[in-house]
């Protein structure tokens, strides 16, 4: 296999770390390459890749049931979080300067800004960075330190940071879980402080999280919900939750 084949190989594979799922069509675009030459990079390799409903994941053993559930559930969200990301894209404006968190929902936002609209894009993970890079109007600004390849953040642990001298607009921020008396929590403590510090220097917050993060509570705690002056869900939100996101005086997208 020429070198070519095995770096477009090695990127699938780096962007389906974070995510389920990415959809054949934007990683074509991604690697620069047809559809039909992805589609046969990824029928080489069926051990390490499956295409369902157009969508490309990570390949799984079929004997393991718990397996195709994880995956299967991580399509089946694919939509959802198209939908999020277009309600979310529609509150940037051009000129604005914005952090994009990490998470899987997040690269969807960028999916739907506009490629004529000039705006920064401050990130700390590669998967958004990745995104970022296809909008020919952005101005990229990444926050670097030590990779975590699990889920794929750059953490800087020096007292000073490219973040003390950006001024956000907007810091759009993705979450595991969502609580009333828990707070908003993640799976990570190395994500914790840049979602804090971004909190604290944006003019507005915006928080990402389909109904299923609500009334769940994940390992590390970094916001309330009241701190957001956006939330952004789907249809399936339950009735507390959009009384209370109201309630706090946040504007409710779903």
């Amino acid at each position: 296999m020429d070198s070519k084949k095995l770096e477009r190989i090695k990127l699938i594979q780096q962007a389906l770390q974070d995510q389920k799922a990415i959809h054949l069509r934007e990683m074509a675009a991604l690697l620069d390459v047809s559809e039909m030459t992805l589609r046969r990079d990824l029928n080489r390799h069926p051990d390490k890749f499956q295409l369902l409903g157009g969508h490309i994941t990570l390949a799984f053993d079929p004997a393991a049931a718990s397996d195709y559930k994880v995956t299967e559930q991580g399509t089946r969200h694919v939509e959802e979080k198209r939908r999020i990301g277009k309600l979310a894209a529609a509150f940037i404006q051009g000129g604005d300067t914005v952090f994009f968190d990490c998470g899987t929902t997040v690269p969807f936002v960028i999916d739907f800004i506009p490629d004529e609209l000039e705006f920064t894009g401050v990130c700390n993970s590669l998967n958004v960075l990745l995104k970022l890079q296809q909008k020919p109007n952005c101005n990229i600004v990444l926050c670097g330190g030590t990779f975590h390849r699990k889920n794929q953040v750059f953490e800087h642990r020096d007292e000073s940071s490219v973040l003390d001298s950006v001024r956000l607009t907007w810091a759009i921020i993705s979450a595991a879980g969502v609580s009333e008396t828990h707070g908003v929590t993640c799976f990570n403590f190395n994500e914790i402080e840049v979602k804090q510090k971004v909190l604290r220097q944006a003019q507005r917050s915006m928080l990402l999280a389909d109904h299923s993060k609500f009334d769940a509570v994940r390992t590390a705690h970094f916001a309330t919900l009241a701190q957001f002056h956006v939330v952004v869900s789907d249809k399936k939100l339950p009735k507390a939750y959009r009384e209370l996101i109201l309630g706090n005086g946040a504007q409710l997208a779903i």
